[in-house]
């Protein structure tokens, strides 16, 4: 990766007559889903990281994160089924979403009314020429009723049209929703603003169920507390593995009715990396020591009904 790295920004720096031969060292860290003081300490010894870093639980630290009050609350009382992979960005990245936002509940009710898609004020991530001379965004009732009409034209079966009207209509305004809880909770909205708040914490936050003080979360990273008491959480890795696996179960039920040879064969090596990285998993956790603890048993556990689920995906042209 370094030496990739080395070779991308070294050439640029030639183009602007800049010399640079030695390759400057690299801090590595790992983020994402680390939930407990003993994951951070595992983490940062076992792959000798050089730091760690914890992101959504914070959204539950009022002094150092701007969430409104009323998201505050939906946050520290959800769930795990709140949290979902979404396509909801109008830019096409999947990224973690919560159902409960009111961003999520107003697309809801404007669908209900039947009218998809949102006024498009401050224009940052218009794209789409698909048809326009001009981008227009995807989130924007422009582009969802342009997109609506055309499928509606296809003559599809009911449930491939809903499928593709479902795809549409998912895609959510973040250029005022990523803003909208700052906001609100310093009351800085301009009138006739919308306010419905869009945010995109990772699904470990469903196990933070709870509003922290700053002092308390380092507490509970570093080992001095412990927030999580009893609740029943799943391992760092045993998590992502799971995600993993849905998001190839996700994909297969997509394209199940039109798999083609190249789509298949990418689904299928997407699934022999998932087995790899089990196979990685059982080597890891029997070489841990204090692998005859209650603890260990449940991640072993866990990860043979991990195993399971993904040997039940068939995978056929």
């Amino acid at each position: 990766m370094l030496d990739e790295l080395y070779q991308l920004y070294s050439t640029a720096l030639k183009l602007k007559n800049i010399e640079y031969s030695a390759i400057p060292s690299q801090r590595f860290s790992v983020q994402g889903g680390i939930g407990t003081s003993e994951e951070n300490k595992f983490l940062i010894k076992h792959y000798q990281l050089d730091g760690t870093g914890w992101g959504s639980p914070f959204l539950l630290v009022p002094e150092v994160t701007n969430v409104d009050k009323e998201t505050l609350t939906q946050l520290s009382t959800a769930g795990e089924d709140d949290y979902y992979v979404s396509d909801a960005s109008p830019l096409g990245i999947l990224f973690n979403n919560f159902k409960p936002s009111s961003a999520n509940t107003q697309r809801i009710k404007r669908l209900e009314k039947g009218q998809p898609g949102s006024p498009c004020t401050k224009k940052y991530l218009c794209t789409n020429t698909e048809f326009t001379e001009k981008p227009i965004c995807t989130a924007s009732r422009q582009y969802q009723n342009l997109k609506i009409q055309q499928i509606q034209t296809l003559s599809l079966a009911k449930d491939e049209y809903q499928q593709q009207y479902e795809a549409v209509v998912e895609k959510l305004c973040l250029c005022e929703g990523l803003c909208s809880s700052t906001y609100l909770k310093y009351g800085i909205n301009k009138p006739k603003e919308n306010i419905a708040v869009a945010i995109c914490p990772g699904p470990n936050l469903a196990y933070f169920n709870e509003v922290y003080s700053l002092e308390d979360m380092v507490k509970h990273i570093y080992g001095k507390m412990d927030l999580l008491g009893k609740i029943k959480r799943p391992h760092v890795f045993i998590k992502e593995l799971n995600l993993y696996i849905d998001y190839l179960q996700t994909d297969l039920q997509v394209h199940v009715k039109n798999m083609n040879d190249k789509k298949s064969k990418q689904l299928g090596k997407f699934k022999i990396q998932l087995q790899d990285g089990i196979n990685y998993y059982k080597e890891l956790f029997s070489q841990l020591p204090g692998q005859t603890t209650d603890l260990m048993q449940t991640i072993c556990n866990e990860l043979v009904l991990s195993e399971n689920k993904l040997n039940s995906l068939l995978i056929t042209d």
